[in-house]
């Protein structure tokens, strides 16, 4: 028992971090806006100070009430402000800025930055998730994904970390195997939740069923990347015994949503990252979905209000969602996405 005389700073920070991520969320829709208000006023206001290309961008805004009325970035505008321009300033609590690439839905690959502040709040919102899932932070996590790094043998592997709350980690490269080979992989090891992408899964799994193969033991099944399919979570019901929870992210800007524990459609708004509004074709906003009242599906809009190394305000992210008042799997007041279709 370590706490608390050597428990480091890291550690502590994470569940700071975490425990704020999930009050916010419970501290309904009044307080949530109050709170995301300060936030952007703080990024607009920094970006008017600091970031010269953004001025006409945002004309006279420099707070909430006025974002609406500010253009949808697009994923071209993101593109040929990264070429033109490169990373903007940041405050200097937010540290380094890193670059990596990323491939927007139009299959273009291009540049973005994140500053370790930036990265510290999405690694931490994703540790909330395992809380709000009563995932055990501990156990193995498998990994199977184009962006983990070449590797020589079957498998990295990442020691369990207190520093960082997680059991060991076995990460594989997606491309360097076959489906079969993955798939025996996953039945050898046994990890208590995979982390994948949903499309490239049903497939493999299938493929394992009708090919009589093992199949892995898996408790769930954390995708990512594209739409969790009704037929993929039957599957994984049937011949895993394991859920799918999906994570509404990408990679420039974060996680945007994460699914509720109590339903497969309704997806609580990462509030503590993000301020997501839905749009209809011709830009306008539209109205939430509260209690027994439908609305229209749209276009979902981010503004990540803690990415200043590549700021994202009203940014697009191509991908169509219906807005809620309330989560109608767990009846929380919070931002809530349902009918989510993922256009990458």
């Amino acid at each position: 028992m370590i706490w608390p005389n050597e428990m480091n700073g890291a550690s502590i920070q994470r569940a700071v971090d975490s425990q704020g991520f999930l009050s916010l969320e419970h501290s309904g829709l009044t307080f949530i806006s109050e709170w995301q208000a300060l936030r952007i006023a703080e990024l607009l206001q920094w970006l008017h100070q600091h970031v010269p290309w953004w001025h006409e961008r945002l004309a006279s805004c420099t707070n909430m009430e006025c974002l609406s009325s500010l253009p949808a970035l697009t994923q071209f505008d993101l593109r040929k402000m990264v070429a033109m321009h490169g990373a903007s300033r940041t405050p200097p609590h937010h540290g380094l800025v890193t670059v990596s690439q990323f491939v927007t839905s139009s299959k273009v690959s291009t540049r973005y930055f994140i500053s370790d502040f930036a990265q510290r709040m999405c690694d931490h919102a994703v540790y909330a998730d395992h809380q709000r899932q009563k995932r055990n932070p501990f156990a193995t996590h498998a990994y199977i994904a184009d962006d983990v790094p070449l590797h020589s043998g079957e498998h990295l592997v990442v020691e369990a970390s207190l520093t960082h709350g997680t059991g060991v980690q076995a990460m594989r490269n997606f491309e360097l195997f076959t489906t079969t080979q993955h798939m025996k992989w996953l039945s050898l090891h046994k990890p208590a939740y995979l982390t994948v992408r949903p499309d490239w899964f049903e497939v493999a799994l299938a493929h394992a069923v009708a090919s009589n193969e093992p199949l892995p033991e898996i408790q769930q099944l954390l995708t990512y990347g594209a739409d969790a399919t009704d037929s993929l979570r039957r599957k994984a019901r049937k011949w895993l015994g394991a859920s799918v929870r999906h994570r509404y992210t990408r990679p420039e800007c974060g996680p945007i949503a994460f699914q509720c524990p109590n339903s497969e459609d309704n997806f609580h708004v990462g509030v503590a990252n993000v301020k997501v509004e839905v749009v209809d074709e011709e830009g306008e906003l539209c109205s939430p979905a509260s209690a027994g009242k439908v609305t229209e599906l749209g276009r979902v809009l981010v503004t990540a209000m803690h990415q200043y190394a590549m700021p994202l305000v009203r940014y697009d992210t191509g991908d169509y969602a219906i807005l809620n008042t309330t989560c109608k799997g767990c009846g929380l007041e919070v931002p809530t996405l349902s009918s989510l279709k993922q256009s990458a």
